[in-house]
Formats: structure tokens, sequence, C-alpha cells
């Protein structure tokens, strides 16, 4: 089984085996513990994986390379051993000496082994062997992970579908315009209370680790000593991190009302909001996953969630990427997105026809709908029924929405 936990690791198995590996690993503490292994072993490729170039090898290899073998044999001067020896002897020596240098076995037949320049050779061949082969391994890597990050999102259109379907408006899943619902990533606790979604593996992306841009979020002094109080509330039975469910939502929005009903605060009231208020923004930040979601359309005067059309070139979704930095930021008309999944390279989208395509980053200011920005080049719902605006999971509507 140690095959699939690697290729689980490199998103390398169709969707049916990565789903047989996570109910393993629900179910086997020894499966998680090698998983841990697999993955602690990788984390040197992860590095070589985020560049865009490959770094060329040390200056110093050949060298230090050299110095790691073992000694050769002493060499005598090819001219004290054949000085006292007649013209045939001398030729005979020389074939003889020719050929046991370059022989590799010259402790099992008594030669002198290899000398520096077949060593040369080799570790020289090797370095090109090495020079040639990295470059096809990392983009294996990535072309593996890409193509798994599609087929989560190619799944969670599905589940979006089924949503639709299952409503008389037809609208994909809703976000609040302001309040505590008003953030991107309503999307999961909408297809979890619907049951269309049961873990959080397909809201993450294969080329970026679990908290890998989450913590962009936090920028008070306040929030990383909350994390883990926050964290908890979003966990399953077992420990591990689970989807943000309505419930937790409206738990923390109902703690929000009482403490603002109850008048002037004290410093035990001022710490339960400081607590609420750090757990919301927790949930708010991680609902979403890894992936960006529609943050909806204007429609004349009124703010709507999508009306499901089957639109070609409309985006529901797509791999995030940072927007801001926390919420001191308020204009960011001419803030651009930087792209951090699949090592910056571009996102995958998926539309509303159910289509998943891969977006190169030099190609995102030539479509004709950006999908990160609407089309007054902010990072706000829609100006139209037809204009898809995608953010994380944190991102509010509008920019001076307030999200609690």
């Amino acid at each position: 089984m140690q095959e699939d936990l690697i290729g689980y690791l490199l998103g390398a198995l169709e969707p049916d085996e990565m789903r047989r590996v996570e109910a393993w690993l629900r179910d086997s503490e020894e499966a998680r513990r090698q998983l841990a292994k697999l993955e602690a072993a990788l984390n040197g490729l992860d590095a070589a994986d985020q560049n865009a170039e490959i770094e060329p090898p040390p200056v110093d290899l050949v060298a230090r390379t050299l110095a790691s073998l073992p000694p050769m044999l002493p060499q005598d001067n090819d001219h004290e051993q054949l000085g006292d020896f007649d013209d045939g002897a001398m030729e005979d020596a020389v074939t003889i000496r020719s050929s046991s240098q370059l022989s590799p076995v010259a402790e099992l037949g008594g030669g002198h082994g290899w000398n520096w320049r077949d060593w040369l050779a080799s570790v020289t061949a090797a370095c090109v062997v090495i020079a040639i082969a990295l470059p096809s391994m990392i983009e294996g890597r990535f072309v593996a992970r890409k193509q798994a990050c599609q087929d989560n999102l190619r799944e969670l259109g599905v589940a979006m579908t089924q949503f639709v379907n299952r409503n008389a408006e037809q609208r994909l899943p809703s976000i609040a315009p302001e309040g505590y619902q008003a953030f991107a990533g309503m999307y999961g606790p909408r297809l979890r209370e619907a049951g269309l979604l049961h873990g959080i593996e397909r809201t993450l992306c294969p080329s970026l680790k679990r908290d890998h841009f989450w913590p962009t979020r936090w920028n008070t002094d306040a929030g990383p000593s909350m994390l883990a109080d926050a964290n908890a509330m979003s966990a399953d039975a077992n420990g591990s991190p689970d989807l943000v469910t309505l419930s937790l939502l409206d738990e923390v929005g109902r703690e929000l009302m009482a403490i603002n009903r109850h008048g002037p605060a004290d410093a035990e009231m001022n710490e339960r909001l400081l607590v609420a208020i750090e757990k919301l923004r927790w949930m708010q930040t991680t609902a979403g996953g890894h992936y960006a979601y529609n943050l909806g359309v204007r429609d004349g005067d009124y703010f709507a969630s999508p009306r499901f059309q089957g639109r070609s070139s409309f985006a529901v979704m797509s791999d995030a990427a940072i927007v801001r930095n926390g919420p001191g930021q308020s204009d960011q008309s001419t803030t651009a997105p930087t792209l951090i999944s699949h090592g910056g390279r571009g996102i995958n989208v998926l539309y509303e026809d159910g289509r998943v395509g891969f977006l190169p980053a030099e190609a995102l200011g030539q479509t004709p709908d950006h999908p990160l920005v609407n089309h007054a080049g902010q990072i706000e719902a829609g100006m139209t029924i037809d204009d898809a605006s995608l953010a994380p999971s944190w991102q509010p509507p509008f920019i001076q929405a307030v999200q609690r």
C-alpha cells in the first residue's frame, strides 16, 4: 500500500482510489504514520517544485564527489616501470598496463583499479543523467498535481449541479451580502448541509500544503494565539480539521449577537468577544479550503447568487489566489492577485457547463472575463449577471461589507 500513499501525496490516483486511500487513512493509525514519513521525505522536492527554473548544480559538485571516493592505489611512473625492458617486453607491458588501468575489478584480479580519468568520466555521466532527469521529474509532479486538482473541481462541479437541481430558483450556493455568512467559502457549509460534501480533502489543492496560505488572513496579535482553539471547533472525532458547518457558524453568530445585546462590556465580556471574533475569522478563512468561489452577481439593483445557466465561459470556482493579507486593506481595485497554486504557473478553473481548464498566469489578463476580478477590476461581486468574480474563502462579496 506504500505505492498508494505515494500516489495519494502526488495526487496521481483516480478519484475512486483517492477515496479508498482516504478511508484507509481514517481507519488506520499506522497508515497515517507512513503517510507522515513519506510526506517528510518529499519535502525536499516540494521546494524545487515551487521554482519556475531549475537551479544549476553546485559548482563544486565534482570536487565533493571525488573527495568522497576511496583513495586510488598509488600509480608508478610509466617510464620507471618500463625502463629496464627491451622493446618487445615494453610493448607487452604497455598493453598490460593499459588494460589494468581501465579495469573496475582490480581487487579481484590484483590490478591497479580505476584511475582519475575513469572516476571523472563516471561523475560527469552521473551529472548529465541527473540534469536530464530532474526537470522531467518535477514536470511530472506538476502535471499529476494539476490533474488531481482538476478532478477535485469536477467533483465539486457535480455537487454544485445537484445543489442547483434541488432548489426552485436554480441558483448556485449563496453568499450573504453582509454578516457572518458574507464570505466566499460559504459554498462549503451549503454543500455540507445538503449532504453533497463529506470531507475537507476535495476542497484542498494537491499542489499546496493544508495550511499553505491560511496564515495570510491573520494580521493581529490575537489571531495566532486563538488559532488552535478556533481550529478545534472545525475538527472531526479523530481531531483532524473538517469542513465548517452551518451549525458551527450559527453558534458563533448567536454568541456575537448575545455579546452585542449585553450592553457596556466588562473585561470578561471583552474576552468572550475577542474569542468569538477569532473563531469566526478562522471559519471564514478555512471553510472554502484552497479554492476560490463566485462572489455573486448584481442583477439590476439586487445582489444575488448566480442563476445556473450552463454557460461555457462563466467561472464558478478556481484555485485560490492571494488577494489581500488582512482586513486592513480596503482599496483593492489595483491589487493584482498573487497566484500560489501550481508554483504560480496558473490556475484551474471550473466553468458553469462543468468544463475544467488550466489557465496560465500570463493568459489571465487576456481573457474576456477575468475570473479573479469583476468588470470594474475589483475583487467584488460581478457587475452584471454574466460577470464572474472568484475569491478565496475569507473574501466578502463587497469590499466594505461587515462580516460579523
